[in-house]
């Protein structure tokens, strides 16, 4: 059965050279959580991944995992499975033999794992067999059983991926920690294998430390978001309170499609996201005249663009298809928040409460 441990950070920081690219990363994670890191490319996501991993070393703070302080620990030693982007698979080796290096290596011996004079030693027969039963009842759960004999170069990108998730499997770690793992998939097969991952990890009850830039994948994914800006966690929350309830500016600008609407006022700004803009006539009460720049047509819904005197970026306003409303590029508007659903940021960009 696959192991589950928490994973703790104190104070990580890292630097290459002069750049710092992780200040004071401080987090917890739970046993058997599912934890995603979203950032921008640079943010030092996929850094923190590799200190965890024993891949790199941190500069200063503390790592542990289950409880054990892991610092001084190889990668080999710190009991985890790393998937990369890249699957990372050998090409000349059966999917088999990709899932059941982790097990080979570990119970053979060099002379025994020999292609043919390995088989003739004690003791070979017997760990073969042991690692063919693991294999198969691992690339049953993964619905790759039928592809064992194959090789990576006969397989499609989800396959590929599959058997990268088999060989961390197989080797029944605490904690898996996925590096953009879905990036190199078409669009139609990141959103199956979203599903089959976050189902995977649910049935195994492992921990799992998941980085990514596509805030779908960590939405749609994740126990929690752990938002990563220029090498600093800036918020760690559920997804929907990450996007109705963020901490700062940056976290309420980055989480989002399309981004949150920002309208500076007296002091700070206020914050409305496109679906809680309402669109009214250019005279309507309390609304904020403009012109319409451009509309998105998305099927589901329309994304209307509204040039607004005083703000720098056209004002979004996100209507569903069972609008009666058929807004006209030019057309004089008016743009209105929802009751209760605008937030408050002071001139730093702190949320501002009450």
């Amino acid at each position: 059965m696959t192991k589950k441990a928490g994973i703790s950070l104190d104070g990580v920081t890292k630097s290459f050279g002069a750049v710092e690219v992780l200040r004071d990363v401080s987090l917890d994670i739970a046993d058997g959580e599912f934890l995603t890191l979203l950032g921008p490319s640079g943010c030092g996501k996929s850094t923190l991944l590799r200190i965890i991993a024993g891949l790199e070393r941190n500069d200063s703070g503390a790592i542990s995992i289950g409880g054990r302080r892991v610092d001084g620990l190889r990668a080999r030693d710190r009991d985890i499975a790393m998937v990369f982007q890249s699957y990372a698979l050998y090409p000349h080796m059966t999917v088999a033999g990709n899932i059941g290096l982790p097990l080979a290596m570990r119970r053979m011996n060099a002379w025994q794992r020999l292609p043919f004079i390995g088989r003739f030693l004690p003791g070979t027969r017997a760990a073969r067999a042991g690692i063919a039963r693991e294999v198969a009842d691992v690339a049953q759960s993964l619905d790759i059983g039928q592809l064992l004999d194959r090789k990576p170069g006969q397989l499609s990108g989800g396959q590929k991926q599959r058997v990268a998730l088999g060989r961390a499997m197989v080797r029944h770690p605490a904690a898996f920690l996925l590096d953009e793992p879905l990036s190199n998939l078409d669009a139609k097969l990141r959103v199956q294998m979203r599903a089959e991952l976050t189902e995977l990890q649910r049935r195994l009850g492992v921990t799992m430390i998941y980085v990514t830039h596509d805030q779908a994948e960590a939405m749609t994914m994740s126990d929690r978001v752990a938002v990563m800006l220029a090498g600093k966690l800036q918020q760690v929350a559920p997804p929907r309170k990450l996007y109705d309830d963020p901490e700062t500016l940056a976290v309420a600008e980055f989480v989002g499609s399309p981004k949150i609407n920002v309208i500076p006022v007296d002091g700070g700004f206020q914050a409305v996201r496109p679906e809680a803009m309402e669109l009214v006539a250019a005279d309507a009460a309390g609304a904020m005249a403009g012109r319409i720049r451009l509309v998105e047509h998305m099927g589901s819904e329309s994304l209307v663009h509204v040039e607004v005197p005083g703000v720098a970026l056209p004002l979004i306003a996100r209507l569903d298809a069972l609008s009666d409303r058929d807004p006209q590029r030019g057309e004089a508007v008016g743009l209105r928040p929802l009751p209760g659903r605008t937030l408050r940021f002071d001139a730093k960009g702190v949320r501002v409460r009450g």
